[in-house]
């Protein structure tokens, strides 16, 4: 009965983490299961906008820091320290970000303030603009606002005392818990990334003169994509462009469907010499079987 007592009251008070632990910073703990095809990836320098508080000068390098974290400990992307190394992978692409906001709402003019009960909120707010730019064409795969609110309790209370942005006590702050949320977001939205990298998702079953084809790991592509599909060559691990029957690079618009799993529709019929079930797909342009000989 007293184990529900204090759950119900921890509930009511709007508690949401565990009072008797501190929060973890992203990305922290083991590293997650390490995939064998990876893209790779620059996060440029993150920059900030008006909307940081001026109580947090080193808010950009500790969230570049925290995010770089994040992504490695996920065991699925490889970072490079330049954009000239990450330009040699195949799948590389460019990862920007601007801090918009990092503020309380008690801080922000009364016109975008929000009511709580019989008081005005007072919450933490965090906002990344979000971009993943194709290092290869030059292409803006990705770009989003992503934000994350947490309450912050009562205004006069000094929620931070001499906390820095990074310190391990920062992430139980409600900045804190509210920039780990959004930079899990940031991490599970370039899971997509993923899903251009050749070798990652592979069609699994097609049957001749058919244009549906079933894929694996289809969710990690986008809903709509245009992909092109490729084969790796066992001889030098490089991937080349599955040929259509006009000799041009077979490619196919992926649908999710409504509960759940992925189809891919062939644009072009294979030609009769190529074999498609176990190809891959990428996002960039592959080399032509004549170019990678």
């Amino acid at each position: 009965m007293r184990i529900v007592a204090i759950s119900l009251l921890l509930l009511l008070s709007g508690c949401t983490s565990n009072p008797w632990a501190y929060n973890a910073a992203p990305g922290s703990g083991s590293v997650g299961s390490e995939a064998l095809q990876k893209p790779m990836v620059y996060i440029e320098p993150f920059t900030i906008g008006s909307g940081v508080d001026s109580h947090w000068p080193d808010v950009a390098p500790e969230m570049h820091k925290a995010f770089t974290r994040a992504l490695l400990k996920t065991g699925k992307f490889e970072v490079a320290t330049d954009p000239v190394s990450a330009r040699q992978s195949f799948a590389a692409f460019l990862i920007s970000a601007e801090i918009t906001d990092f503020m309380h709402s008690s801080e922000a003019p009364e016109s975008v303030r929000r009511l709580s009960w019989f008081s005005e909120a007072n919450d933490a707010i965090v906002a990344l603009d979000l971009s993943a730019v194709d290092a290869h064409t030059n292409r803006t795969i990705f770009s989003d606002q992503l934000v994350s609110t947490v309450s912050a309790g009562d205004v006069e209370v000094d929620q931070y005392g001499a906390l820095e942005f990074g310190s391990y006590l920062f992430w139980s702050t409600p900045l804190g818990e509210a920039s780990s949320d959004v930079l899990d977001q940031a991490v599970a939205q370039l899971a997509s990334l993923r899903g251009s990298t050749p070798g990652v998702v592979e069609i699994t079953s097609y049957e001749v003169g058919s244009r549906e084809v079933k894929l694996s790991a289809g969710d990690l592509l986008d809903d709509g994509g245009i992909y092109y599909v490729g084969a790796m060559d066992r001889m030098t691990g490089q991937f080349a462009s599955v040929d259509d029957d006009l000799g041009r690079p077979l490619r196919l618009r992926v649908e999710h469907h409504f509960f759940g799993g992925s189809s891919g529709w062939l644009l072009s019929e294979p030609a009769e010499y190529e074999h498609i079930t176990g190809s891959t797909l990428s996002k960039s342009p592959l080399s032509t079987q004549l170019s990678s000989e």
